[in-house]
């Protein structure tokens, strides 16, 4: 849900499935906090120095400019809501993000 799909102003919104097994790339977004919403599978999200546990029903906050990945260490896999706040920047592409999403953890 983003402001030229859907005309959301301020945020955008949007759901991903990470498989059993993949992780995202450590990043950093300068201007957005991303807020995760995670209802189904396990994992382990790493925010800054900190380490957290990804379970259903949980939620996770990364504050604009502190590095953040999600790995999937369950063998189901990991869904979640996030939303952006500030939105992205349009040229912004999902698929560019997630696209190390389909590394192994290790």
């Amino acid at each position: 849900m983003t402001e030229h799909e859907m005309g959301a102003v301020g945020f955008a919104a949007g759901m991903h499935i990470m498989e059993p097994g993949g992780m995202n790339q450590m990043h950093v977004h300068e201007k957005q906090q991303e807020a995760m919403y995670f209802y189904s599978g396990r994992g382990i999200a790493r925010v800054g120095d900190e380490e957290f546990e990804i379970v259903p029903e949980s939620f996770l906050l990364a504050p604009a400019g502190v590095p953040h990945q999600i790995c999937n260490i369950g063998d189901e896999p990991l869904k979640f809501v996030w939303i952006y706040c500030p939105p992205l920047p349009e040229h912004y592409s999902q698929e560019t993000y997630h696209q190390g999403a389909s590394e192994q953890v290790k």
